[in-house]
């Protein structure tokens, strides 16, 4: 006999006190249900049907359907793809019992689809629920009002539906215009040409195409590891567009956390300075970034902003760092918040960490244009410029305008040829496992090496490993050289909880391996490394920023922030609003960092959070010498594990 909708809720209720399931997936999940024996008698589809009562078994699938929908959203996807594929990407890792416990009709179904050798479970299950979904009078299409969007295999909440249609349209149209405001175009490729030399750079000169590429896409993605030359490229790109106009082009450089806009504001004015740009272009490129928050004008209302479509922002370009954190909504409203004329210029790696939140933006933009050549167009402007790209095209004579604005960037600048660290992330990006294997256990490269839990148990590792730089840190006599030492080190962990998460080793360090009590009511102590975990603008101190703690001349403890023009930044503790010891910090946080030594600690194997692109991101973070501690099992797990986040933006992009 069917179990009641009321039971169901209080069942998932339950389920949630205990953790099997966050809040998002209960309230979905209780909606659907409110909703469905409110509502549905008298409704009619799309087609003008009728829809019949409905009945508590139809009321349990779709309660099932929005709770798998609500752990999607959870780990980053931005819809529930009815097939196999889909249904394992969700549940696939997570332990099934207590989900079936919840929903007895779902359990029946599934349990009698494991009977057998011919009767596949999860096909079974895809089948049953694109049925409940397509009856029930919640789902809609895209022109409908309904709380669900059913499109083809992707059930979405229609917010997200919206988002990715709005974001591919807006990605589409910049793809096929010309920028207006580029009339010097000749002078701007005859500074190229001195920025660029062709007798000192690799050939094809991808940095050298992607500047000159965005004098002619209004939209320009430029992809690439640590130490390709992004931001060498990024202020290149500046000061030829500063140079192919006839007035000051409007400029705003802009990045997803506050850590990420100070790293750019700070390797910008590197790179320009490197590039020896004569003083009036210095002075007309934009030197400090501003969080995409701060750009877009945001307030306390969450999704609000002051610059939207109907009060556009006032660049003419606008450049994002680090795209692949940008989730699905926040591109959605810069996107939209650009004039009709702006220029659009993201930048980051696609193999990267995905964002936090939902989508996979970057990875979604970049993923088919491997299916397509480049156009006459695009090997014309090469050409233009000294660069041969014959030979190079791919993609079987297709072509297509995104394609167009994608460059990515290949040639390590950072690394020399043969590194351990460099041969690493390349053999983990193409999934190569036995190269990989290889790699970790040859003596051929220092600079890599893989332990286990067999050879050495992990705290004692960690004293091995760390004990010289964080008792040289914490005695340290002068602050400056220090402060030099604090990115010196880092321990890098997959999980926060745990006894192989960041709370655990930062506790292990502090206690045992700095030999410090907790001085004062915060613990704080000389040479104490911590982590920002709160935007404070009034202070210019970023969510990931890392602090020094150090007495000053009276004795009284603050906390350091280095500051490359003006010299450290002082603190009081108590003028922080949230910080934690960072001997560890998780490899999400790293992202946009780099430090001479990385110890990366592999997740359980059995973590949600094990992949590829979380191994590929802690493994670039090294400088010079990376040790990953863990099993062998995690570690193939890790490479053979591609994350996938379930979306349509990529079909809506490269299928039209």
């Amino acid at each position: 006999m069917p179990i009641s909708p009321d039971l169901l809720i209080e069942t998932l209720h339950n389920a949630q006190v205990t953790g099997s399931f966050s809040r998002t997936c209960v309230e979905l999940a209780r909606f659907v249900a409110r909703m469905e024996i409110r509502g549905s008698a008298g409704q009619s589809n799309e087609s003008g049907e009728s829809f019949p009562e409905s009945a508590p078994n139809d009321v349990e699938w779709a309660m099932f359907s929005a709770m798998l929908l609500g752990l999607g959203l959870q780990e980053g996807h931005t819809c529930l793809e009815m097939s196999e594929e889909g249904l394992r990407g969700i549940l696939g890792d997570m332990d099934i019992e207590p989900i079936l416990e919840c929903f007895p009709e779902v359990s029946r179904a599934f349990r009698e689809g494991s009977k057998g050798t011919n009767l596949n479970p999860w096909k079974q299950l895809s089948e049953r629920l694109s049925h409940a979904i397509s009856c029930s009078f919640l789902v809609g299409n895209a022109q409908s009002d309904r709380p669900f969007v059913f499109s083809g295999k992707r059930l979405y909440l229609s917010r997200y539906h919206s988002y990715e249609i709005r974001l591919a349209r807006g990605l589409l149209h910049r793809a096929r215009k010309t920028p207006g405001f580029f009339t010097k175009r000749d002078a701007g490729l005859e500074l190229l040409d001195r920025l660029f030399p062709v007798d000192k750079a690799p050939s094809p000169d991808w940095q050298k195409i992607a500047v000159a590429n965005g004098l002619e896409h209004s939209l320009l993605v430029i992809s690439g590891g640590p130490g390709t030359g992004k931001t060498r490229t990024v202020a290149a790109l500046m000061a030829v567009m500063q140079r192919a106009s006839e007035g000051a082009v409007k400029m705003a450089l802009c990045a997803p956390t506050g850590k990420a806009a100070a790293r750019l504001s700070e390797s910008v004015r590197k790179a320009a300075v490197d590039l020896g740009l004569p003083g009036e272009l210095m002075e007309s490129i934009p030197m400090e970034a501003l969080t995409i928050h701060r750009l877009l004008g945001a307030g306390r209302t969450p999704g609000a902003y002051r610059f939207d479509r109907e009060n556009p922002l006032g660049f003419q370009v606008v450049i994002v760092d680090e795209a692949s954190m940008v989730d699905l909504p926040m591109m959605v409203h810069l996107v939209e918040a650009l004039k009709e004329d702006a220029s659009l210029v993201l930048i980051g790696d696609k193999n990267q960490l995905a964002s936090v939140e939902a989508g996979c933006v970057l990875r979604d933009i970049c993923t088919g244009a491997s299916s397509f050549c480049y156009s006459k167009d695009f090997i014309s402007l090469a050409k233009e410029i000294g660069q041969d790209l014959s030979g190079l095209e791919k993609g079987g004579g297709k072509t297509q305008p995104l394609k167009d604005c994608i460059v990515t960037l290949s040639h390590n600048f950072r690394f020399r040829k043969g590194s351990g660290i460099d041969e690493l992330s390349s053999k983990v990006n193409e999934g190569d496992l036995q190269g990989v294997l290889k790699i970790v256990s040859s003596d051929k490269f220092p600079d890599v090496r893989l332990v286990t839990p067999e050879e050495k148990d992990i705290f004692g590792f960690i004293e091995d490993f760390a004990g010289e730089d964080v008792r040289g840190l914490c005695s340290k006599g002068q602050t400056e050289e220090a402060l030099k030492r604090l990115n010196h080190m880092k321990i890098l962990c997959g999980v926060r909880k745990g006894r192989l998460g960041v709370q655990a080793v930062n506790s292990f360090v502090s206690r045992v391996i700095a030999g410090a009590g907790a001085e004062g009511r915060q613990g704080l102590f000389k040479g104490l490394p911590i982590i920002i975990n709160k935007n404070d603008y009034f202070i210019r101190l970023f969510n990931g920023d890392i602090g020094l703690c150090w007495p000053d001349e009276n004795g009284a403890m603050k906390v350091l922030f280095p500051e490359p023009k003006q010299g450290p930044r002082m603190f009081s503790p108590s003028r922080l609003s949230a910080f934690e010891p960072a001997w560890a910090v998780t490899v999400h946080r790293s992202q946009g960092s780099e430090f001479e030594k990385v110890l990366f600690i592999l997740p359980p194997e059995d973590s949600p959070l094990i992949g590829r692109e979380l191994l590929y991101t802690a493994i670039t973070r090294a400088k010079k010498e990376l040790i990953i501690y863990g099993t062998i099992d995690a570690l193939k797990k890790c490479v053979k594990r591609q994350t996938v986040r379930f979306s349509g933006l990529s079909e809506l992009l490269w299928d039209n």
